[in-house]
């Protein structure tokens, strides 16, 4: 009996004394308070991971003529979203002053090279524009105009007007960039702006003439608008499709379908749902 008390206690002793949830990595609990903004040397092996996440956030605000020069970019597949943005840039590249000399493009030593280097950022980004606009007028025209098209004579029409809109819009910036390079042609030297130099001098000897461009899809469009406006004419506006199309969408807005989003919301009476607030004189 003796012995069997002795060995129940040295079992007790030792499952007190036994660590229940032994790590190897911790082999003690952590002790004292814990301080997050103490000093310690950065350069060496341990770094804090809010030293990783700036108190700041770095945002890139552009300000100069440059700066919003650079976020041009337009990809192989564009749509009309991309285009706009790409204009609005441009817009504003046009409506801010530029850099220090010391912070441009390409190199300036005197103040002619500066000016020089103004009027040429300023013809190449009126040429932008302009090739902005006659993309966003492409999207809205039609190359080639067939007999079938003529069953969405009336949209069609709609179409053309917008991209004529835009093809006279278009011709402004040429009239813009044309006036900016025969202005920095008055300078005998070159600058450190390989692809904009190419196009003043194209511009200059009349190798690039967008004018002759621009009127030409105009003509085009033209004659497209003259063939629809005769189609329509004849079939009456609007066209008794249309017509029926307009009939039909109007009539899907009957007692039917969902109610319009300023009326007065009405409960379903099959609900049997209570009001929110209770019109009664209690309340």
């Amino acid at each position: 009996m003796k012995k069997l008390v002795l060995i129940l206690l040295l079992f007790y002793n030792s499952f007190l004394h036994s660590e229940r949830f032994s790590d190897t990595y911790y082999p003690q609990y952590p002790s004292g308070e814990l301080r997050l903004n103490y000093y310690y040397d950065r350069t060496g092996k341990w770094v804090k991971f809010s030293d990783w996440i700036p108190r700041k956030k770095k945002r890139y605000e552009p300000m100069f003529f440059e700066d919003f020069y650079f976020l041009y970019g337009l990809s192989l597949g564009y749509n009309v979203t991309e285009i706009k943005e790409n204009l609005y840039y441009l817009y504003m590249a046009l409506n801010s002053k530029f850099r220090h000399p010391r912070d441009a493009i390409c190199k300036i030593h005197t103040e002619e090279e500066y000016h020089k280097y103004r009027l040429l950022m300023f013809m190449e980004v009126n040429l932008m524009i302009m090739r902005m606009y006659l993309r966003l007028g492409s999207l809205y025209d039609k190359r080639h105009l067939f007999f079938h098209d003529l069953d969405v004579a009336d949209d069609l029409e709609v179409s053309f007007l917008i991209a004529r809109t835009y093809y006279n819009e278009s011709l402004k910036y040429w009239e813009n960039a044309k006036r900016y390079a025969f202005e920095a042609s008055r300078y005998f030297f070159t600058l450190d702006l390989g692809n904009i130099e190419t196009h003043r001098y194209q511009i200059v000897n009349q190798d690039l003439d967008f004018e002759r461009i621009i009127k030409r899809h105009l003509n085009r469009i033209e004659t497209k608008l003259e063939l629809v406006a005769e189609f329509l004419d004849s079939e009456k506006r609007p066209r008794p499709v249309k017509e029926k199309m307009l009939k039909d969408i109007l009539e899907m807005y009957d007692k039917d379908f969902t109610f319009e989003p300023l009326d007065e919301p009405v409960l379903n009476p099959d609900w049997k749902e209570k009001p929110l607030f209770n019109e009664s004189e209690e309340f």
